[in-house]
């Protein structure tokens, strides 16, 4: 019986790849990869010669069932672009196959962009979400900012630079008390790390080619002063925020009473007597 070997590849700098890693590529029968001809280049660089199949999105689930008949006889390799397999890439589809039909999936560690970003982002609470890349609809990358918003954990996200600008936009308005830690070309030769703080101006992003990482740090407290005060139009007003988004009124009741730091009882009353009424009035005005 093979195995399929999940084997991780550097993310920049073709040092990085593993010994264990370079004579797993060089002893299976073939590589599954992403971009035969970005695969191609990292085995010349370490002077590797093996047989590669093309194994991405659009062709993964069809490739399936003939990997799992040869796989009886013959090892895999698969490898991503850079980085990890199967960590927003191809792979978890074959990878669940295999291990459904009780054959052996063997991990080959190293290099991955999500590990190396959090462990120079200098966040201190050591556990975190990671989404990936994030909703490209600006109402859809709303909501689901505001939803991660309740989690309480530090979040990475991967993000293209054509739409990096128009994401970090978004999640400084939501995430407004929080630290933000922006990476770009890790390990490559232009490698930078950016800390953008809270009511800071935004740092000026250099045009890049490369995927960036993002790491927003959890906010622990509500996002509110002590001494300051809203009147029930702000509490309005921000409930009617969170409904426009589509969410219900129970989580807009919960979303307000966190981001004005007031008590969830005052958010409910003033949700039942100037949002639900008011909503019920102008139904039955349309109606009439």
């Amino acid at each position: 019986m093979g195995s399929l070997y999940v084997v991780a590849t550097p993310i920049g700098n073709l040092d990085d790849i593993s010994t264990r890693a370079k004579s797993t590529l060089k002893k299976v029968d073939a590589i599954l990869c992403e971009d035969t001809r970005r695969t191609l280049k990292l085995l010349n660089s370490i002077g590797i010669k093996n047989n590669l199949i093309s194994l991405n999105k659009d062709n993964e689930v069809n490739k399936i069932p003939s990997i799992l008949k040869s796989i009886e006889s013959k090892d895999y390799a698969i490898v991503s672009d850079s980085g990890t397999p199967g960590v927003s890439d191809p792979g978890n589809k074959l990878i669940k196959e295999i291990l459904e039909n009780n054959q052996k999936v063997i991990p080959i560690p190293g290099p991955s962009a999500v590990t190396a970003a959090y462990s120079a982002s200098g966040m201190k609470h050591h556990d975190f979400l990671f989404y990936g890349f994030p909703p490209r609809k600006k109402k859809d990358l709303q909501l689901e900012l505001h939803n991660l918003k309740k989690i309480r954990k530090d979040l990475i996200f991967f993000e293209s630079p054509n739409r990096v600008e128009n994401f970090l936009n978004e999640a400084s308005n939501i995430f407004k008390n929080s630290n933000i830690v922006i990476f770009r070309e890790l390990t490559k030769i232009h490698e930078e790390i950016l800390l953008w703080k809270p009511k800071l101006e935004p740092p000026v992003l250099k045009k890049v080619k490369g995927e960036f990482v993002i790491i927003i740090e959890r906010e622990l407290s509500a996002p509110h002063n002590k001494t300051q005060h809203f009147n029930d139009e702000d509490v309005v007003s921000k409930l009617q925020e969170f409904i426009d988004l589509g969410f219900s009124g129970r989580d807009a009741i919960e979303n307000t009473s966190q981001y004005l730091g007031l008590g969830h009882k005052k958010i409910y009353n003033i949700y039942v007597e100037k949002v639900l009424k008011k909503k019920s009035k102008f139904k039955l005005e349309r109606e009439t």
